[in-house]
This record gives structure tokens, sequence and C-alpha cells, in this order.
């Protein structure tokens, strides 16, 4: 069945390891939509970035953001779905992230929140453009209204105990995902880049057969384990290697740009 959606992950994927989408992969995607493929995003980041890199590549369908809890198109924000956080959990975990001293950013709809903004905390965002940032200082609780998606920051190591201590406290509501040791996503149980990414094939009306995935991380297996053709970068998890149809170059080297061209003979 030929291939009519090709959705990449960034970091480690379509992003080089500048966390930049190089030429020739901008130059492969306009191909394929020439050849009425279309191309979208899969990423754990929030949709500001999505969206960002989205244009960049001319997406013409929705992005996904949030490891699968946000849907909006790149161009005007409009949603598409959303899957919130319970807004007393949301709180509850708030306060204890402040009180244990853990940083935080978290997303409501197109709006970034985190106590203070501090580039240390954001090493991989300096070439989003589009990024800003609502300072809340210890003033959280009235930011705790439809959250989409934590993500734990540290600029050295995050706590050695706190997914432990985390996932004791509200793993009952909860799902922890892309775990680094600097950074740890928290999003709403059940929730990942097969769910986004299955509800983006149903908006489209598109089958799963229909659908080539790119990735490198933990999080990209989901959706691998749903797309018809899941490719891995070289730079990948050798776990994520092993689940996907096959192993394209790595992120430096226009990985994505050859597995495109490979499945659509361009």
């Amino acid at each position: 069945m030929d291939i009519k959606l090709i959705v990449s992950d960034l970091d480690g994927t379509l992003l080089n390891s500048k966390k930049l989408v190089s030429g020739t992969s901008i130059e492969i995607m306009e191909e394929a939509a020439e050849k009425d493929v279309d191309v979208s995003i899969a990423t754990g980041r929030m949709h500001t970035c999505a969206a960002f890199f989205g244009r960049i590549i001319n997406s013409r369908v929705p992005v996904i953001s949030c490891n699968g809890g946000m849907i909006r198109t790149a161009d005007t924000n409009e949603l598409v779905y959303e899957k919130y956080i319970d807004d007393a959990v949301a709180e509850e975990i708030l306060a204890f992230l402040f009180e244990n001293g853990v940083y935080c950013s978290w997303y409501i709809g197109v709006e970034n929140f985190a106590p203070y903004f501090s580039w240390k905390m954001f090493p991989d965002y300096t070439t989003v453009k589009t990024l800003d940032f609502i300072e809340t200082g210890k003033n959280y609780k009235k930011y705790a209204h439809k959250v989409t998606q934590f993500i734990l920051r540290d600029n050295k190591k995050l706590q050695a105990d706190i997914l432990k201590r985390m996932d004791a406290k509200f793993g009952r509501y909860v799902s922890f995902q892309q775990n680094t040791g600097y950074t740890i996503d928290i999003t709403p149980q059940n929730t990942n880049k097969a769910t986004g990414l299955k509800l983006l094939a149903e908006y489209l009306h598109l089958r799963r057969e229909e659908i080539m995935v790119l990735g490198d991380g933990d999080n990209d297996l989901p959706m691998f384990a749903y797309a018809g053709t899941s490719v891995a970068m070289a730079n990948a998890k050798e776990q994520v290697k092993k689940r996907a149809t096959f192993v394209t170059a790595d992120c430096d080297s226009d990985g994505v740009s050859d597995a495109i061209r490979k499945v659509l003979n361009i």
C-alpha cells in the first residue's frame, strides 16, 4: 500500500545535533508533497516547537506534540485534539515539585509555563524562534487547569529517586515517559505518540498501512508499533532499531531524507 503520510520525531531524528532541520530534509519533504504525500511531526516537545518546525517543513496537516496529548495545525494552531491531566492531580503534582525543589515546565493549550525561565534548562530549544514562557513564581495554582504535559528538568541531573517517588504518589493518574536523567515527561495516562498518531490518521481518513514514521527514542516505540512502516535512525537506541522496519543513516547524515527517498522512490 502506498505511503500517504510521513510523521517524524524531532530530536535525534528530523533535527540534527545542532537542533536544525537540514536543507536536504526540507527539499525531500517538498518533493514528497509534490507526490501528494503529507508530512508531519510527532514530538514530546510542546506545540510551540512542533508548530515551528512544522512550518519549516511546510506541513499541510496537523502536528502531534506532548507525546500524543495534543494535535493542532502548525499554521493557525487550530485544535484537533487535546487530553488533560486531572486538574486536582495537576495541582498536587505542582505542589510536590515546588516542595521538593524540582524545576518543571508545563503546557496548557498553546501556552508554556514555568516558575521562571532560564536557557540553562532549555539548551536544546535555542533554535526555536517563537519560544515564550509565562513565569508563575510560586503562584502556580491558577495555572493548573487543563494541563497537557509536565516536564521535569535539570541542567545537571534530576534527583535520583524522583521518578520512583512520583510514580508511587501519582502513578495511578499519569504516565512517565522519556526519562533521560535530565528530563522526564509526565502525560495523562494512556497517552503516547501512537494514540496521537491514530487520532491524526482518523482525522485524515488514513489507514495505518499508509503511514511511515521515523524516530530514535523509547517514546517513539508506540508509534512504531502502530504505523505500517517504521524507520529508526542510526543513532537510535538498540531496542528502537530492533522494532523498526529498517534503519536509516543518523540525524547528522540526512537519515530522514535517505529513508523518504527509499520508500517513495524519489
